[in-house]
């Protein structure tokens, strides 16, 4: 053997090692570095049935080897950005103050909507519940959010550690792969707290209709980024220190195009009126029209039912904070509130009574610490105090009952 090649074997050989070592103290760091882990994952609009479609496998396997309820009730209204926050603050959205995905505040200059990025970073909406990553942060604790209502603003003048702008355009697959990002960290930089959010399936779920092939296909896209996310946890050492909780904010409900409840057809007297929120859920300001009159011409259609605000009934839990609109009418099921001739059809539609199968949530627990356990159905509210207990940090002031720690917790 020459010089040069003994001494390209003595490198190889050096290398080779050095890079074993390398391997071997990475994985030894991490096995040596058991920092639980607790990581809330929202599918938007995943209603339990999808689950009997036998298009999920990977979150089939996860409700089948841990805990999972028969539905999870979302809290009045039925929609995205209320219950969403709700889930963080234990809060029902008449006291946490986002009372719906648009709102009109007497003390904020600019109206709320999800299009408004200086909105949804405006401090001053979110200011009525303390969400769960400022409360683990003022506790000593890190998180991370990938997008989750709230998280991109400061709130007690705390963001997560880690947060983006909401980017829609964000494929489900680039999501996991920037959160596994943030995780694979040594222990003092990585998230004890960590949130996912995937909008897809909602968003299809409106545009075609619960139950068209379409939804098929966004089911099997966001089960392929679970079974993405659990082999990165698995790759990174971390799967068999964290939890999962799988929840979604509501359902979906199918409305044909012609079941259409035109307010200015039943308001044709009345002049003064705004119309606030339409859809599922309508809000109205009278602005000076008489609310008995109005609402009695309201009551003509027998797929409503409206009330003044303090007139709600009590099970909703809402009527009370002042960016509530005057009255606030709810439509019956497969119906939708227009405030006049809508061209538009939204075949796919949430918003109606959070008791309503069609409505309810998904609630999944697996993983580090979480035994085998089918729940019947709960209210969303109680994700909070579970996190909470999860975590092993003190909770704020909130609605919930604390009914699922000791249910599911080993």
């Amino acid at each position: 053997m020459n010089f040069p090649s003994f001494i390209l074997i003595i490198l190889t050989l050096t290398l080779g090692a050095c890079s074993s070592q390398s391997n071997v103290s990475k994985n030894t760091r991490k096995l040596a570095d058991p920092k639980p882990l607790v990581l809330l994952i929202s599918i938007d609009g995943f209603k339990p049935e999808y689950l009997q479609r036998g298009l999920t496998p990977n979150l089939e396997l996860l409700a089948s080897s841990g805990a999972s309820a028969q539905g999870m009730l979302p809290a009045f209204p039925s929609i995205t950005f209320p219950n969403h926050f709700s889930m963080v603050t234990g809060l029902y959205p008449d006291h946490h103050g986002i009372v719906n995905n648009t709102m009109k505040d007497p003390t904020i200059n600019e109206p709320f909507k999800l299009s408004s990025r200086t909105a949804v970073t405006n401090s001053a909406w979110w200011t009525g519940g303390i969400p769960i990553w400022v409360s683990a942060q003022q506790q000593g604790l890190r998180s991370s959010t990938l997008f989750w209502p709230g998280s991109e603003s400061k709130i007690q003048g705390i963001q997560p550690n880690d947060w983006l702008f909401y980017d829609k355009g964000m494929t489900a697959s680039s999501r996991v792969s920037k959160l596994m990002e943030w995780l694979d960290r040594p222990k003092a930089e990585r998230a004890d707290f960590a949130t996912l959010y995937f909008e897809d399936v909602d968003s299809i779920g409106h545009r075609h209709g619960p139950n068209s092939n379409e939804v098929n296909i966004a089911l099997s896209q966001v089960d392929k980024a679970i079974q993405q996310l659990i082999s990165g946890l698995k790759d990174a050492g971390l799967f068999d220190q964290t939890t999962l909780v799988i929840v979604s904010d509501h359902g979906m409900a199918e409305v044909p195009s012609e079941n259409q409840i035109q307010l200015n057809h039943l308001l044709s007297n009345f002049s003064q009126y705004s119309v606030e929120w339409q859809g599922p859920l309508a809000g109205i300001n009278l602005n000076g029209d008489p609310e008995d009159l109005l609402i009695r011409s309201l009551k003509q259609n027998t797929h409503i039912n409206c009330w003044p605000k303090r007139e709600i009934p009590a099970k909703y839990h809402f009527g009370t904070h002042p960016r509530i609109p005057d009255v606030v009418c709810l439509a019956d099921m497969g119906w939708t509130i227009t405030q006049g001739l809508s061209l538009f059809n939204i075949p796919g539609q949430h918003g109606y009574d959070p008791e309503l199968k069609e409505m309810h949530g998904i609630f999944i627990a697996s993983g580090f610490k979480i035994r085998k356990a089918q729940l019947n159905t709960v209210e969303n509210i109680e994700v909070y105090p579970f996190l909470c207990h999860l975590l092993g940090i003190k909770s704020e002031k909130n609605d919930a009952k604390d009914v699922l720690f000791k249910k599911i917790i080993q």
